[in-house]
């Protein structure tokens, strides 16, 4: 693969640094990387300035990721090739921080009534910039209540145990509105082929002006990715991927096993330019 167009950092829910994953990227033989943290850009800038200061013969594309919701149903939109200064999706970043801030001070109230007590300042701790549930799960494995952040996930922090409190959702249209708005160019990240509705959502984002899907993922197999293949030729979306690395979950690693080619990286790119 040539790039890897979905990674990431410690400024959101990863545990590497940009330096760290700078470094993997270069191991794996890439050319390309996306830093695409959820709700932020403070990856993106340190892994530039990594990447400038020592010279570095790899490029980093300026991406992001929103959590978002369409007719309901949860999707993670992502945008590539960012404007960093942008006004719109900057006012929108700082706005979905502080949502996440008054969730992760609902989850720590949830789990005292379950007579697990955390304090906000220790889970802030953990947190470089965007603050999330792998944060408290970090938290909770320093408190004896877990081994480790998957065991954490499991008893503590999966959606079905949190009864519906949610990190903030941005509706898709206003998500990809703020990429397109920022230069960048909008893709469905690791679209869930288990939703029924999955056609008919995408047929509406695509109105919405989304311009991408990932159809490279270890989130699944050669069948399913032809599937999804089938359908970014169907909507006319280019072709996206990346390992949506965080460090933390077996199996999944930075390499050339994960991402797209240079011939599809330059698809998403003339997209950019045809705007």
């Amino acid at each position: 693969m040539f790039a890897d167009l979905h990674i990431h950092t410690n400024f959101s829910d990863g545990i590497c640094s940009p330096n760290e994953i700078v470094n993997k990227a270069i191991i794996a033989g890439l050319e390309k990387i996306s830093i695409t943290d959820h709700d932020i850009f403070l990856g993106n800038i340190e892994a530039k300035k990594i990447v400038a200061k020592n010279n570095l013969d790899i490029e980093i594309i300026s991406g992001v990721e929103f959590s978002c919701f369409n007719n309901g149903t949860e999707f993670h939109i992502i945008g590539l090739f960012i404007d960093l200064n942008n006004l719109l999706i900057n006012s929108i970043i700082e706005n979905m921080q502080n949502k996440r801030v008054e969730s992760i001070k609902t989850i720590i109230d949830h789990l005292k009534s379950k007579n697990i007590h955390l304090k906000y300042n220790d889970i802030l701790s953990h947190a470089k910039g965007s603050i999330g549930r792998p944060h408290i799960g970090v938290e909770l494995v320093n408190k004896g209540h877990a081994k480790n952040i998957n065991q954490a996930f499991n008893k503590y922090l999966s959606n079905n145990l949190l009864e519906g409190i949610r990190e903030p959702r941005l509706p898709s249209e206003m998500a990809i509105n703020a990429i397109n708005n920022a230069g960048g160019v909008s893709i469905l990240a690791h679209p869930d082929l288990s939703n029924k509705r999955l056609f008919d959502d995408i047929k509406d984002m695509k109105k919405k002006g989304l311009q991408g899907i990932e159809v490279s993922s270890p989130r699944y197999g050669l069948f399913r990715q032809k599937e999804i293949i089938e359908l970014s030729k169907i909507f006319q979306l280019v072709k996206s991927g990346g390992s949506d690395f965080h460090g933390f979950h077996k199996g999944i690693d930075i390499s050339k096993s994960n991402g797209v080619t240079k011939e599809e990286y330059y698809k998403i790119l003339n997209q950019k330019n045809n705007q």
